[in-house]
This record gives structure tokens, sequence and C-alpha cells, in this order.
């Protein structure tokens, strides 16, 4: 089954068994070119009390040392788990995990990684992610990767370049499609507390960039509150017709709209202090 929100690919399908998480990404890079990674995965207070109730069982440990580590092998020769904690905030729980590296030019990131595994530990035998290549199946993001040198870093992001080009050829969603009172209520229901975003941060300062978001010393490729997005039954109704859009294209469907911010340029460049 394809989502509405299919853009996010493997990341979307761990989501599809659990949209009740709030799933964060900070990539922190010092002048040295060494840094972290932290990722942290949230489940609402809704959802923590009903894992409560189920003793704890059914649901993914995002505080699981064994599939830190194993990501960290993913991200990159260098890249070393620091820390794994379980969090418990105001009736949310869930887990932090802080990778760290020595030179990002060795380390290759997929945004939504953790998430994904997480997916085929929530899901059925069978369902999406347990069978990577089997016909129809998702096929796994290309990681971004990172070139740094004289303090200037240039982040590429090979997935948003292939939707930037589908984009440009045309190969653009249909129109928006009607959405029943009853399935808008559902899907507003679903997906309320799922947020995800992907910042990098430069502790010494930013002296320049060509991202498109920029706070202070903090840049943002990714921001998507889908409660905030939701709350429109136009913008669902627009989702909806979108199920094969890609990151370009709902960024320009979606410009201005709060609830979603997303960086469009396939290469960012940021030149620190």
């Amino acid at each position: 089954m394809k989502t509405t929100l299919s853009f996010l690919g493997a990341a979307l399908l761990a989501l599809l068994t659990s949209s009740c998480l709030e799933h964060t990404a900070t990539i922190r890079l010092n002048k040295d070119g060494s840094g972290t990674i932290t990722e942290e995965t949230l489940f609402s207070a809704e959802a923590s009390a009903m894992l409560a109730q189920a003793g704890g069982q059914g649901g993914p440990k995002f505080d699981d040392p064994a599939k830190a580590a194993a990501n960290a092998t993913k991200m990159g020769a260098g890249v070393t788990v620091e820390k794994v904690e379980k969090i418990d905030k105001d009736g949310r729980t869930g887990g932090r995990v802080i990778f760290k590296f020595k030179d990002i030019n060795t380390v290759k990131y997929g945004f939504g990684d953790a998430m994904s595994d997480a997916g085929k530990d929530m899901g059925p035998p069978g369902a999406p992610g347990d069978a990577p290549d089997a016909a129809g199946a998702e096929a796994p993001a290309t990681p971004m990767t990172f070139k740094y040198a004289d303090g200037v870093l240039t982040l590429v992001n090979p997935e948003q370049k292939a939707d930037a080009k589908a984009a440009a050829d045309g190969d653009s969603p249909g129109a928006a499609e009607e959405v029943d009172p009853q399935s808008l209520a559902m899907m507003q229901g679903i997906f309320k507390d799922m947020k995800m975003s992907l910042k990098v941060e430069f502790p010494g300062g930013i002296a320049e960039t060509t991202a498109s978001h920029v706070d202070g010393n903090t840049i943002t490729l990714a921001d998507m509150a889908f409660g905030k997005l939701l709350a429109n039954p136009e913008h669902l109704k627009k989702l909806n017709a979108m199920q094969d859009a890609k990151p370009a294209e709902l960024a320009a469907a979606f410009k201005g709209v709060e609830g979603i911010k997303m960086e469009t340029k396939d290469t960012v460049t940021v030149k620190l202090k």
C-alpha cells in the first residue's frame, strides 16, 4: 500500500505502522572537520501510554546499542557510537543515539535509516522493508555525502538532484482528489503527532551559505510538522493526489505553507567562521 506521503521513502515506510513519532536528526560540524550526529526519536504520550499498558512490548527500541552500532557502520569509515540512551520526557518515551566522526568527508548519511529499521520491527512479516529487493519494494535512499576543505562544507544530496530533474522533466502529480470527511478526520488523527526534522549546526558560526533556511549557526534541510500541514483539508486533498511526488515537487506545491520546510537544492555550501 502506498502512502500519501511516499516522498519520504524508506523512513515513511516505518511510520506507516506508527505515525505518532517525532524524529529529529542534528549534525554538528566543528572547524576541524570532526563532529557528531544526534538522532532522537520519541513516541507521543498517547502511544507511550499504550506501550506501557502492553508491558513495553510491540514497539521498536530506539535505544538498542547493537542497532546503533550497525547504523554507525552504514554511515562510513570512522563513524562510531558515542552514546545510546533511553528517553522518558513529559509522558513521551523513545531513544537518543549520538554518533561521532573524525572527518565528515567519510560520512554518508541517510536521513531516516534508523526509522526504516524500526519499521521492519514494527510491521508484520512480509511488510515493505522486510525484503528490500522484492518487486514493488521501495528502493533504499541514496545517502547524502559531504566534502569539507579549507573551512567550506559542501553537502550533496543525490536524491534531491534526481527529484528536481523529474520535476523539470514534467513528471508532476495529478490534480487534487476529493477526500471524504471520515477519511479526512482519520488522516488528521493519524498524522497529528508526526514530525521529522534534519538540521546541521556549526558551533563556530556561519560566515556565508547557499542554504535556503538559516537560523543563526544552524541550517535546516527538512522540517515537517504534519499535524499543522493536515489541519487544512485542502492540503490533505492535494497531498492525497501526490502519492508519487518527490521532495522538489512537494516543496514547490507547499511553498510557504506552515508545517513544511525543505531544502530543494541538491548541493548546499557553508563557509564556517
